[in-house]
């Protein structure tokens, strides 16, 4: 299996999910599907790791540890973010009307180890 697949495979999987990517510290993504999206997913991509930059800083000042998980929500857009390893991120995002939230974060954990396999 490879990235492309398995970002597929819970896009596919997830009620309200239109986007997964993988993306490294630096804001390129290893790997992305876009089921649908009116967003330039390169520039999403980008931001969503300058947000991970701005949490892991103000984690290191709270002395809270490790990064585990970020969500957030927006008008049009639920974001879900975990750490594959200290380089790289799993982004899924979901639109609409009807979210399942919960099955979300449960894929996100199982496509997590999924990610890391294929990584190393």
């Amino acid at each position: 299996m490879n990235l492309g697949s398995i970002l597929e495979e819970i896009v596919l999987r997830v009620e309200g999910a239109v986007y997964a990517s993988c993306v490294g510290n630096d804001g390129i993504a290893l790997s992305q599907h876009v089921k649908e999206a009116q967003f330039d997913p390169a520039v999403a991509d980008a931001e969503i790791a300058n947000i991970i930059g701005v949490v892991k800083r103000a984690s290191d000042s709270l002395e809270g540890g490790n990064l585990n998980e970020i969500f957030f929500t927006t008008e049009k857009y639920t974001i879900l973010v975990r750490p594959v390893n200290n380089e790289v991120y799993f982004l899924l995002v979901l639109s609409g009307t009807i979210q399942n939230l919960g099955l979300a974060r449960i894929e996100a954990k199982k496509t997590l180890k999924k990610i890391q396999e294929v990584l190393g």
